[in-house]
This record gives C-alpha cells, structure tokens and sequence, in this order.
C-alpha cells in the first residue's frame, strides 16, 4: 500500500514538474521585455540563496556538501545554462528555442563515459545521430541564412552544459541532498550574473511593477519547479521523468504560437519529433558501468 501511495504520488509530482518548467521559461521570456539576462538571473538565484538555508535548517540537513570543487562546478554548469536560455529567449521565438534545449539527452549520452563512467549501448549512437538530423532540418537552409543568430548558438550551448549539469547531479547526488546541490546552483548563478549586473548600462534595480512581478514569477517557479522534480525522482524512475519532462515543450510552444504569434512550420514540427524520439529512446537505453 506504501508502494502504491509512493508511484501515484510520484505520477503527480512528475505531472507537475513540466507544468512549473514551463510556467518558469514563460515567464523568463515575458519579463525579457522589461529586463535584463543578468537582472532575471539575479532575481532568481538570490530568492534560492535566502530560501535554501530556512530550509535545510528546519530539516536538519547538511548545507555545505561533500566534493565542494564538484558542487560549485555543477552550479555553474547549471546557472550559466539558464543564463544563455535566458538570452536565447530573447533573440529567438520561444518554441524553437525550447526544441534546440531539449538536445541535452543526446549531449548526455555522448559525455557520460568520461563523466560517469557509463558509456552507452551502440544503438545510443544512432539515436544521437537523429537529434542532430532533426536540428539540422531546423536549422537549415532557413535559419542558415539572415535568421540565424547568437540566439540559436546558446540554446545549444545551454543544452550542452545542462547535460554536463545533470551528469554531475548523477555523480555528486550520492554524497549530497538535494537542497546543497541547489544552493550551490543559486551561489554560482549569483556571482556569475551580479558582475554583468553592476557593469550593465541600464539601471540596476527595475523601475517597474511589472518588471518585479516578471523577476519572482521566475523565482518562484524556479524554486517550485526544482522542488517538484526532485520529488518525483525520488518516487519514479529518472528515464520516466526526463521522458514526461518532454512535455515542457509542446506547452511552451504552444503559449508561443496562441500568445506571441511565433511562426509554427513543418520544419520545426519534424524536426522537433525526431529530437524528442531520440530523446525519448536514449532514456530508455540501460547504461553499461565501467
């Protein structure tokens, strides 16, 4: 009965977790109207640095960690990834933006064995070969002409260290609690993107109302969203989550499409199916520890 009430629990918190992701990359590309990648990116990490540590002090758990040079490593593997996300956003329409992020399956696949020590089966390759397929039918010959900008080369990037991200959670997630992992997270986004802040031409501080309320709608999905993931690996295999985590994307885009107009064309369509095909399939594949 325990068991029971642990998956159904787990089927909820891995329902939720896309929904909390999307509302975040949402409201990321939303308040790109009014504020900067280092103003959002500050806004966000900051609220983790002053929550974090209420937390683990009503749980008793250890804030600092073990493998400290590993944690800080992976935090800043992690926030620089938001932060080109972020500015990805607002140099490209927001679905495709998504599409390019959700490479990281294939990008994990392909770092593991020097990061894990996992390397995966052969088949692994074929898989990661229909990701790149599929960008490249994104990619081109359209957006290989006037269209293509910086925007498309970081959501890729961020793609890659969100990659390295997770297989640095996969090593790390032994010895540390979710909560240090995070913190850490909020510690070296917050450095990372104070110094842009304070050398930036426009003001520090938003002037607006509805630039605040752009900055803690992200925090605060940011925060719910970690939250929710990290219940629902607990309870539910990891290739499960990262495969419901798939349906981030269908939701955003669709917000993109219906709300700010973004162009929808069969290129996008295909090339998105065999993105998310070969993603789904490489979660699926057994790793090999050496």
């Amino acid at each position: 009965m325990t068991a029971s009430r642990s998956i159904s629990g787990g089927v909820i918190w891995t329902l939720l977790a896309p929904l909390f992701y999307a509302g975040m990359s949402i409201s990321a590309k939303l308040a790109g109207v009014y504020l900067s990648v280092w103003q959002i990116g500050v806004g966000r990490f900051i609220f983790g640095l002053l929550l974090v540590p209420i937390i683990v002090r009503i749980l008793g758990l250890d804030l600092w960690g073990r493998q400290r040079f590993l944690l800080a490593l992976r935090g800043l593997c992690g926030s620089v990834a938001f932060l080109l996300l972020v500015a990805a956003f607002q140099r490209i329409p927001l679905s495709l933006a998504m599409v390019l992020f959700y490479l990281y399956p294939a990008f994990t696949a392909l770092l593991s064995p020097s990061v894990t020590g996992e390397p995966p089966p052969r088949i692994a390759w074929l898989l990661i070969a229909v990701a790149f397929i599929g960008t490249s039918l994104i990619l081109w010959p359209h957006e290989m002409a006037a269209d293509l900008n910086l925007g498309h080369l970081f959501a890729v990037i961020a793609s890659v260290l969100c990659s390295l991200t997770l297989l640095l959670v996969r090593r790390l997630g032994k010895d540390n609690n979710i909560y240090t992992l995070f913190y850490y997270l909020c510690i070296t986004g917050a450095l990372a993107a104070l110094g842009p802040l304070l050398l930036q031409s426009a003001p520090i501080l938003p002037r607006s109302s509805s630039a605040w309320i752009g900055i803690a709608a992200v925090a605060v999905f940011s925060i719910v969203a970690q939250l929710t993931i990290n219940q629902a690996l607990i309870r539910i295999p990891a290739a499960t989550v990262s495969i419901m985590m798939t349906a981030e994307v269908p939701l955003v885009a669709t917000f993109g499409v219906m709300y700010l107009g973004e162009p929808l064309s069969w290129r996008l369509i295909v090339g998105a199916a065999f993105i998310f095909g070969s993603g789904t399939g490489l979660n699926l594949l057994p790793s090999k520890s050496k």
